[in-house]
């Protein structure tokens, strides 16, 4: 009887599960509908998704705004999922694995980044929520066991991602990850977060449930679609910071590209301050920049 009661909640929670992502605009439907795994699927789980510090040549120097996508789309499934927790996870060994950045400049950009989220998770009253740097746990003998047991040819940094994924889904009950991708259509080429899954899924198997989101976007034509958690020097986009004038830039990206190429950035903010009203309270009849200008000083102050 109680295994039927199970399978009865798994299919309950599959349809409610599958009509959170269909109905989410910041969500790649179709990827993320084949990304799950119905037996992962519980109100035990937990969610978890990583912010990482660089790329592959370049640390990142500020947190844009895009990011708080992540952070609400995770709130938007824990609730719709009546799931325990979030789990912020911070990228900062896999940073150091480059052997490009100094251990200094990655630590202090982690601290940073841990700081605004711990700011924006009180400002937003997020109580089922935990920030974790990859240092704080990644020298354990549990996680040591599951890295050393991951049989890859690919950089350390995508062992270590694999490895996070594997300790979340057996040490913090972790049955869904999100993560981002820049496109929809399966691709070889590029380095979004479905590199990793897919190592995931081919060295590991596993119990995780794959929810991608859009990428951020830029008011750059030749380089408009990027990561969401991930500055690096010379983009113009919104960031999360103390005094940024949100209507001072996208004022200029309005004079400098027109409309035609500004569309994709403007749906993507839109998106997201349409999540934020949902999930917490309406702004009111303000115009668009002041709302993302308002979303910004309530999470950072």
């Amino acid at each position: 009887m109680k295994e039927r009661e199970k399978t009865m909640e798994n299919k309950d929670l599959l349809t409610i599960y599958k009509n959170l992502i269909q109905n989410e605009p910041l969500i790649e439907v179709h990827p993320s509908l084949d990304g799950i795994n119905p037996k992962s699927l519980t109100k035990e789980g937990s969610i978890y998704y990583g912010t990482g510090l660089c790329t592959a040549r370049e640390l990142s120097d500020a947190l844009p705004f895009d990011v708080l996508g992540m952070v609400l789309v995770a709130e938007k499934l824990r609730r719709g999922m009546g799931m325990k927790k979030i789990y912020h996870h911070i990228a900062d060994t896999h940073a150091k694995s480059n052997d490009i950045f100094s251990s200094e400049d990655v630590d202090r950009q982690a601290n940073v980044a841990r700081e605004t989220f711990g700011r924006m998770a009180q400002n937003l009253g997020l109580e089922n929520f935990e920030i974790l740097l990859a240092s704080e746990f990644d020298q354990t003998p549990e996680y040591r066991e599951i890295y050393e047991g991951i049989d890859t040819s690919k950089h350390d940094y995508v062992r270590r991602e694999v490895g996070d994924m594997e300790w979340y889904n057996r040490y913090k009950s972790v049955v869904v990850k999100l993560g981002w991708i820049i496109q929809a259509t399966e691709t070889d080429l590029g380095f979004d977060e479905r590199v990793f899954d897919r190592e995931y899924k081919a060295v590991i198997g596993g119990d995780l449930s794959f929810v991608y989101l859009k990428p951020g976007r830029t008011f750059d034509k030749s380089r408009p679609k990027v990561s969401p958690y991930i500055h690096v020097p010379g983009e113009a986009r919104i960031l999360l910071k103390a005094n940024e004038d949100v209507k001072a830039k996208i004022t200029e990206a309005e004079k400098r590209l027109g409309d035609k190429h500004l569309g994709g950035a403007r749906r993507h903010l839109t998106d997201i301050v349409r999540l934020y009203e949902k999930l917490f309270s309406s702004l009111g009849n303000i115009p668009f920049e002041d709302k993302i200008q308002t979303i910004i000083d309530n999470v950072i102050k």
